[in-house]
């Protein structure tokens, strides 16, 4: 569908009459609230799935989802009188980070995206959405305007249910805007650049071709151990990390990668062209953690 084409329906459907009633329960009802002109039914089978038998409804994606922080998925349907039939899927996670990174691995920077939760995307069939914990899959089989607008209308109803705190996970928000590829940064809850001891990065993708990421620990006792332990593993190199001293290792599969301790934060670049690029570049995301820190 055409932007021009998607900017009139969502304007038609937020002008629809939407009048959720109050949640039925304090359980699975609770979040597939009652919507004016539609009835709510559970599919057919399982509409409640756990880490246990979570390849019984995405078998494909289910290590995906669970080195996600994945805790459990509810599925509910809706239907309208014309036909229009909406599916539900929300998923929980025990964290918006890492809500927001099995997101950010099935988001495309080509969507189109809307205004709704911390932000979300709608194509042909399709409208998904982070919430605070819950990453939410909405999809139709009434193609156009009219399946688009049906899950406008109830995707609106269950972000109301959800009750999240919209906001981004705030590493996100460190990276410097100058030359960000929007919508493409990312968190990588474990195994960043191939190794086990880079856990929960937040990444991002700059024009000028090189990453930049930031990886959130408990202490800078943590943060020296994290940048050892990858030394080790990627090079060889056993190295006594010290805060804002630049690490430079010569990753094999990867190439040369820059760190930084900062306090309880792992700082790095990778594709930068020279060493002072990335002094330059580290030294910009040093400023935004600091000026954000500095908020708190």
């Amino acid at each position: 569908m055409k932007a021009p084409a998607l900017i009139v329906v969502l304007i038609l459907a937020a002008a629809c009459c939407l009048l959720p009633a109050p949640a039925r329960g304090q359980d699975t009802a609770s979040l597939f609230p009652d919507v004016q002109g539609w009835k709510f039914a559970p599919p057919p089978g399982s509409s409640y799935f756990t880490p246990d038998n979570l390849w019984d409804a995405i078998d494909g994606a289910a290590d995906v989802f669970l080195a996600n922080g994945f805790i459990e998925l509810r599925i509910g349907e809706y239907t309208d009188s014309t036909g229009t039939d909406v599916r539900v899927e929300i998923y929980r996670h025990s964290s918006r980070a890492n809500a927001f990174g099995i997101y950010s691995m099935e988001r495309n920077p080509g969507y189109h995206f809307i205004e709704i939760g911390t932000q979300g995307y709608a194509e042909e069939k399709v409208l998904n959405f982070l919430c605070g914990l819950y990453y939410v899959k909405i999809s139709s089989h009434t193609p156009g305007p009219r399946g688009l607008a049906g899950m406008l209308v109830i995707a609106k109803a269950v972000e109301s249910a959800l009750r999240q705190d919209m906001s981004w996970p705030k590493p996100i928000l460190y990276f410097p805007a100058d030359g960000k590829k929007q919508n493409e940064e990312a968190y990588l809850a474990e195994n960043f650049l191939g190794y086990r001891a880079l856990a929960g990065a937040y990444v991002a993708r700059y024009d000028s071709g090189y990453r930049m990421f930031v990886i959130p620990s408990a202490s800078p006792e943590s943060v020296r151990t994290m940048a050892a332990a990858y030394a080790q593993a990627a090079s060889g190199q056993r190295v006594t990390p010290q805060s804002s001293s630049l690490i430079e290792v010569n990753d094999p599969h990867n190439g040369l990668v820059y760190l930084r301790l900062l306090n309880a934060h792992l700082i790095g670049i990778l594709g930068c062209p020279s060493r002072d690029c990335a002094l330059a570049e580290l030294s910009l995301l040093e400023e935004r953690i600091a000026l954000f820190s500095n908020r708190e």
